[in-house]
């Protein structure tokens, strides 16, 4: 029997159906969402165990999955038998006299304020606070018989969830084997890649906020048992359980803290109440700000590094939508998004998607390069740093604003955030055919400005020399995002026009780097293998150019570029300056 092919019109009617379908479905079902989240938090948690017990100690996977499970059950099943008396003991020991903590703030409350002639009572403040309380009370007095019938609901859930998560991390590899048979031909390993990277986003977040909150929970331990805090143990416990919340966890955990300190004291510092508390709040606000600055960033790695007022924003769509749960996982879903978006960007945009992957033990030998390409901007001119000089120029009047009071490092962060979306944005235009327009635009606006191209060129120093010698055993080219035009002045300027053999710039390739057009372009222009042609540039634009073409890559920092990125984005070499690649060589 011959089978007759759907047309693309009945294709495209019956993908939207079925995708309206799974709509439908997602919202009548979507009460099952968030145990299913959590099965498959459980899974991540459980599988990496599981894969060592059957890798390393050879056990069959069937049976390491119930060992797992075994112990995971026991560990649950003692936390109310040890845990719940130790807090209760904890808190007990505390010895709070809440009622007289109640009627100072009572009192202080009942002051008025006055501030520049202008009185401010706060006694509503006090019924309202105090009629809040009373409504959070009542509801455990009242509801007794709810709270039976949802404890008995949450059993029926958790063990739901341990099923589901069983199965998942028992059939792990043959659900991965499943996605990639059903991916359309073509796209296997680019769909390989994306699960890969956001399955990297959801490791990084459960193996950092484990290790987040082990490492502030101690610090936080030690350093208020240093200061005299009573159960300074219980307020380390809570700051590393609260590292769950994102942006609003850490402030949570002080604020106990903050109460003891002002109700206790310290067990021996000779301070008052009042400035013991100030004390532990500047310990808090200074452990939280180590932590943003040096712990996260290493930690949860660069793949959940997201502005805060964007995780904000998530927490509040996610506890709109799902309560909790959706506060508590708003980063990695925005992360994930910001994965799938950046993967569709680069479709529309016919890019390479993803990074080549570098190899880990890949070596570079000066007899491997037949052919040099060089960066132009901050690689053999010093624009970069022009740039830098001429936004801190303007940044000068601001300069009490800034970190450090220094206008140079404030330039440069600025420009090296701007490159991304720069380069972006006109790798847009060259799509839609306007990149010509709005450059020549640019310079026809300096020309009226009586801004000749030359005379913005400040060569690196020693470039001229290095690239003499280079000339007599190696092919040089150029690969710029310059035109043609402005290259060439350059090297004219220079005396370097006969030593260099290609331009490509701007207006030579359709697409502009980090597409691999530009380098391969030069390398078909110098009738040499791509893959023996060395690209030096100082971002990571100039490195993933080389790699998805093909060719080696070094990075030089003398320009945008700071070393940890230029490997993160796979460059073979790195080099202080430019002129260093001679003696390399």
């Amino acid at each position: 029997m011959v089978s007759t092919e759907w047309s693309q019109t009945t294709k495209r009617l019956v993908l939207a159906g079925l995708i309206l379908i799974l709509l439908l479905a997602l919202y009548v079902f979507r009460v099952l969402l968030p145990p299913l989240v959590i099965a498959v938090m459980l899974t991540y948690v459980l599988k990496p165990l599981v894969d060592q017990l059957e890798r390393r100690a050879g056990v069959p996977r069937l049976a390491a999955v119930v060992l797992v499970f075994a112990v995971l059950l026991v560990l649950v099943s003692l936390i109310p038998v040890l845990a719940v008396p130790y807090l209760i003991d904890r808190v007990v020991r505390l010895n709070l006299d809440l009622q007289q903590f109640s009627e100072d703030v009572d009192t202080f409350l009942s002051r008025p304020i006055i501030f520049l002639n202008f009185v401010f009572d706060l006694q509503d403040l006090v019924g309202d606070v105090r009629g809040a309380l009373q409504g959070l009370v009542r509801p455990f007095a009242t509801q007794t018989v709810s709270l039976l019938f949802g404890v008995a609901s949450s059993l029926l859930w958790i063990l739901s969830i341990l099923v589901i998560s069983f199965y998942l991390v028992k059939d792990a590899d043959r659900f991965r084997r499943f996605l990639d048979q059903i991916a359309p031909p073509g796209y296997t390993e680019e769909l390989r890649r994306l699960r890969e990277e956001i399955n990297q986003v959801w490791k990084s977040f459960f193996r950092g906020q484990v290790v987040l909150g082990l490492i502030v929970g101690l610090v936080v331990w030690v350093t208020m048992a240093i200061v005299g805090l009573p159960q300074a143990g219980l307020m380390g416990l809570l700051a590393g359980l609260l590292e769950v919340i994102p942006t609003f966890g850490p402030v949570l955990a002080t604020i106990p803290a903050l109460i003891v300190a002002l109700v206790r004291g310290s067990t021996y510092l000779p301070l008052s109440n009042f400035w013991f508390a100030v004390l532990v709040l500047g310990l808090y606000v200074l452990i939280q700000q180590v932590e943003n600055a040096y712990l996260v960033p290493r930690i949860m790695g660069r793949r959940l590094q997201l502005h805060p007022v964007v995780v904000f924003i998530g927490m509040l769509a996610g506890g709109v939508v799902w309560g909790a749960l959706g506060v508590l996982l708003a980063a990695p879903i925005i992360a994930t998004v910001r994965v799938i978006l950046s993967y569709v960007y680069a479709k529309l945009l016919n890019l390479p998607p993803f990074l080549p992957q570098v190899e880990e033990t890949r070596e570079l030998y000066p007899g491997e390069i037949d052919a040099i390409l060089f960066d132009l901007d901050g690689t053999l001119v010093e624009t970069d740093d022009q740039a830098v000089e001429n936004l801190a120029r303007r940044l000068r009047l601001i300069r009490w604003l800034l970190p450090n009071r220094d206008p140079s490092g404030a330039a440069r962060r600025i420009l090296m955030a701007w490159e991304g979306p720069v380069s972006r944005f006109f790798r847009l235009l060259d799509l839609i055919g306007l990149d010509d327009e709005i450059l020549g635009l640019a310079d026809r606006l300096r020309r009226v400005r009586g801004v000749h191209p030359s005379a913005e060129f400040r060569p690196v120093d020693g470039i001229g020399e290095m690239m003499r010698d280079l000339h007599r055993r190696y092919h040089l080219a150029i690969v710029t995002t310059r035109s043609r035009r402005e290259a060439e002045a350059f090297l004219r300027q220079q005396g370097l026009a006969d030593l260099v053999q290609v331009i490509a710039g701007r207006d030579d390739t359709w697409r502009s780097k980090p597409h691999p057009s530009p380098v391969r372009y030069a390398a078909e222009q110098l009738g040499v293998p791509v893959d023996r042609c060395l690209m030096v540039g100082d971002t990571t634009v100039d490195i993933r150019a080389a790699r998805s073409a093909g060719a080696y890559a070094a990075g030089v920092l003398c320009g945008f570029g700071t070393e940890d990125e230029l490997k993160r984005a796979g460059a073979d070499l790195i080099l202080k300056t430019t002129p260093e690649l001679r003696e390399w060589l």
